[in-house]
């Protein structure tokens, strides 16, 4: 008897097909676009939080310096 571990075909397992068939695997691809969907979603909503924050940040910052300014000249 030849051990279960070895590279050679053994005569417990089947040499046809070597590629495996899951049932409704079809369906699933509906599903795997959806969650790249959500998650490419996510990342932008993130991304855009970020820019509009730092939009935020650098025009309170030109106000800031525009005060200034003018409380000098005075």
């Amino acid at each position: 008897m030849e051990p279960l571990n070895s590279t050679h075909p053994s005569t417990a397992a089947p040499s046809g097909h070597l590629v495996s068939h899951v049932p409704g695997s079809r369906s699933s691809n509906g599903n795997e676009y959806f969650y790249i969907l959500v998650v490419m979603s996510f990342y932008g909503i993130f991304l855009i939080g970020i820019m509009l924050g730092y939009m935020k940040s650098k025009r309170r910052e030109k106000k800031s310096r525009h005060a200034e300014g003018l409380v000098l000249i005075c």
